[in-house]
């Protein structure tokens, strides 16, 4: 009987979808039941965390929390983090993992149970608990075996779920370098960076100040001569002193020698950084430089931390860089005269009545304050390299403060003054002496323009500060 064509295809047809399906379930399960689920191991209030004994590759030790306050019995006397102790007290309270897991006879898995990665027994503050054993690593995956209180049923759990039960002592110490916890936006009240011999002290001032730029200032520089912190600068090397932390912990309990090959110890060379924070205060000494981090200890803190070049923004800072380049600006309404002497003639300006007298002539309030924000516009251009040669100044400026040096009611004589002396220095270029003690020089075309305003200067005259 000859066969129809058509039937046969189709019959040629479903019998390669069945050896298809059949093939299929050899791949995957046919019941739901077969297929991993997620299972929860423990299912506790974090609160409920009383402490725990763990023993791993990092050794043996147990971490206890009263009234909220973690303690570990291996890091005693160290700031411990917070948030380290709240995740591991979430692992041993709030366990989520995969499974349970079927062995096949045919293949059978060591899960690592004989030599587990970790062992922890913790305690829950109504008395109960759980038991955690973490077996061996999944190959090529950051999934772990794990099992609890001693069953035989295993589970597959991440990495990330059981971090602090692999981890090692170090990664509970508190990597914050400031003195306060959660200092958020506070500003220190003094800073201190001393390094090759050098010291620079930056000290908070009560109130911000303004200087006759009409810039207002939040730290100065210690030192003989008052000179304000530049705010920009201030922002770049110290602003984030507060939040500083280390990049991670090189060793616990350095040895005198350890401390010595990292830069660290009494007999080498480091540099301090120190400073107080809402009434307390830390010292860091930083050490040797390696890779991209240098080698730090923290005063009082018996460990050797990591510090990334990228959070040490005060390294390389100097005075000159920190310090306001306005350096003849004084608040107007901390003077009482002011004397211009050059090329023979003397302008003196007595800023001791209401209206400002010039010469014995009376200016307004809008001329005198044009041209005292051109006088007051005088920058350090750049420091000096070589020595300033003895001849006569071009100009002599003093200024006069409302400062008695000693008593009330005493002549000018009696006052503090402040004598600014410009001295050719080089090609167009003038040394600025402040008291006797010149560092800093500026173009020329500042004293020129100075010159010329003050030769023609009257009543109503309009002054460009620019020079």
């Amino acid at each position: 009987m000859k066969i129809n064509k058509q039937f046969f295809t189709s019959l040629l047809a479903f019998t390669v979808l069945g050896v298809l399906a059949v093939s299929l379930s050899l791949f995957f399960p046919s019941s739901r039941s077969e297929a991993p689920t997620e299972v929860t191991l423990s299912d506790r209030a974090q609160n409920a965390f009383a402490s725990v004994e763990i023993i791993n590759a990092g050794g043996a030790y147990s971490v206890t929390a009263e009234d909220g306050v973690y303690s570990c019995d291996r890091l005693a006397g160290f700031p411990l983090s917070q948030s380290a102790c709240d995740e591991l007290a979430r692992e041993c309270t709030s366990l989520t993992a995969v499974g349970p897991l079927v062995q096949d006879p045919d293949a059978p898995i060591d899960y690592g149970f004989d030599f587990p990665l970790a062992q922890a027994q913790a305690t829950y503050s109504d008395g109960g608990g759980i038991s955690i054993e973490v077996g061996a690593q999944i190959t090529g995956t950051d999934q772990y075996y794990i099992r609890v209180n001693g069953g035989n049923t295993v589970y597959q759990i991440g990495r990330s779920s059981i971090r602090y039960l692999l981890s090692d002592i170090s990664s509970y110490l508190d990597l914050s370098l400031s003195p306060v916890e959660e200092a958020g936006n506070a500003l220190p009240s003094s800073i201190e960076w001393t390094t090759n011999g050098q010291t620079l002290r930056l000290d908070r001032l009560p109130i911000p100040q303004t200087d006759g730029m009409e810039l207002s200032y939040s730290y100065q520089l210690a030192g003989d001569r008052l000179s304000y912190v530049d705010p920009d600068a201030f922002t770049t090397y110290f602003d984030q002193l507060s939040t500083l932390r280390a990049d991670g912990v090189v060793t616990l309990y350095p040895s005198e020698p350890e401390l010595k090959e990292y830069g660290l110890s009494d007999e080498s060379d480091y540099s301090t950084l120190s400073f107080t924070l809402l009434g307390q205060s830390v010292t860091l000494r930083i050490g040797n430089f390696t890779g991209n981090f240098y080698y730090l200890y923290r005063e009082g803190v018996p460990a050797v931390y990591r510090l990334n070049l990228s959070e040490a923004h005060w390294i390389g800072v100097t005075r000159y860089a920190l310090m306001s380049r306005y350096l003849m600006a004084p608040a107007l309404d901390t003077l009482r005269e002011i004397q211009i002497e050059a090329s023979g003639q003397t302008y003196l300006f007595d800023l001791t009545e209401t209206s400002v007298s010039f010469n014995g002539e009376f200016l307004s309030q809008e001329t005198f304050e044009q041209f005292y924000r051109l006088l007051c516009s005088l920058r350090a251009e750049y420091e000096m390299e070589d020595p300033m040669q003895n001849i006569p100044p071009d100009a002599v400026i003093t200024f006069v403060y409302d400062e008695p040096l000693a008593g009330p009611e005493l002549p000018d004589s009696g006052y503090r003054t402040e004598v600014i002396r410009f001295i050719p220095y080089g090609v167009k270029r003038h040394a600025i002496e402040i008291d006797g003690t010149a560092q800093y020089a500026v173009r020329s075309s500042y004293l020129s323009r100075l010159l010329s305003v003050l030769s023609n200067l009257q009543d109503g005259q309009e002054i460009d500060p620019t020079w």
